[in-house]
């Protein structure tokens, strides 16, 4: 039959019986929500009724904390022929600062990382007071060697006759003119110390402009430090790992243009009274007054340019000749 509004449904029908037992227990009622799921009847048991048999966990006496790792901090690097090569650095720095300064210390290799150019700015402010720029020339530059303020008034103290510090180091503190420009005269050394045709250019303290003077996309960033009588610090050299003369391997070389060159030969210079120049005639004897073994000097240019030879008035076929005994100056290309 139909149930009608009144009838009860199966399981209320059970449930008032008194002489059955209600045993129909709804599905959602084992359901045990978690963050992955519904926990398995295994699962429920071994929550319910732990294995007190399983062995204790050892907790020990002393945890040592995990270092938070640092992002700021470089990869350092590991390359043998880098290391040995600021050693070799190293010594050349420590005797470039005495023979230039008399401040004798000892400059030793402490670490070494690649770093990105755009990174440089970062990591030199508040750490370097003067910075060396150093390269063949004012629009070459190939090494920066950083100096912290410790460093350069140590120097500069030196250079006036001080002990120790000059005693202006505080907040604010900054070289002045005369500063960079007396530590221009005094790094000279230093130039020569990275490469021998490499020439000391300025000394800046700009730290975002020469940031932009190193032409690479990465340097290498190497650390000593410097210890010396009541001196402990340190200082950085820059460079570039590539050579900068890779940048323009491909491009074809400029033809050789010939050029020419003027050289006079000036034998001697006196003065005569114009009155004896006008009485000169044909078996005249003018004396020049020197030796007749005095070299002949050849002039670069005309007969008011600069000596650039010297050498031996002489004979060679039926022309005069002139041997180079001496050079008199250099010439740069």
């Amino acid at each position: 039959m139909r149930n009608g509004p009144d009838s009860k449904q199966e399981d209320d029908w059970q449930m008032d019986a008194s002489d059955k037992t209600a045993v129909i227990e709804r599905e959602e009622d084992h359901v045990f929500p978690t963050a992955r799921g519904v926990l398995s009847a295994a699962e429920i048991e071994a929550l319910l009724r732990p294995n007190l048999d399983a062995p204790a966990v050892e907790v020990p006496e002393h945890v040592e904390p995990r270092p938070t790792p640092s992002f700021d901090v470089h990869e350092l690097t590991s390359n043998p022929e880098q290391l040995e090569r600021d050693r070799i650095l190293g010594a050349r720095l420590s005797r470039a600062l005495g023979a230039g300064t008399g401040l004798k210390a000892a400059i030793v290799s402490s670490q070494s990382a690649t770093i990105k150019r755009e990174d440089m700015s970062g990591l030199l402010n508040g750490k370097s007071s003067a910075i060396a720029c150093i390269g063949p020339s004012e629009a070459d530059i190939r090494a920066l060697i950083c100096l912290p303020p410790l460093l350069a008034d140590a120097i500069i103290a030196r250079a006036c006759g001080a002990r120790g510090s000059t005693g202006r180091i505080g907040d604010g503190w900054s070289l002045s003119a005369i500063d960079c420009a007396l530590l221009e005269q005094l790094l000279v050394p230093f130039g020569q110390a990275l490469e021998p045709e490499w020439r000391l250019q300025s000394i800046e303290t700009d730290v975002p402009y020469v940031s932009s003077l190193l032409p690479a996309h990465e340097v290498t960033v190497s650390e000593f430090s410097v210890e010396a009588p009541g001196l402990h610090t340190d200082l950085a050299v820059i460079q570039s790992p590539l050579d900068v003369h890779e940048l323009f391997a491909d491009r074809p070389e400029a033809p050789a243009v010939p050029i020419t060159a003027l050289v006079t030969a000036r034998l001697a210079s006196l003065s005569v009274p114009l009155s004896r120049i006008t009485a000169l005639k044909a078996g005249s004897t003018l004396l020049l007054g020197l030796p007749g073994d005095q070299p002949v000097e050849l002039l670069s240019g005309d007969r008011d340019g600069e000596p650039a030879f010297e050498g031996r008035m002489g004979r060679k076929g039926n022309k005069m000749a002139i041997k180079i005994t001496k050079r008199a100056r250099t010439f740069k290309p």
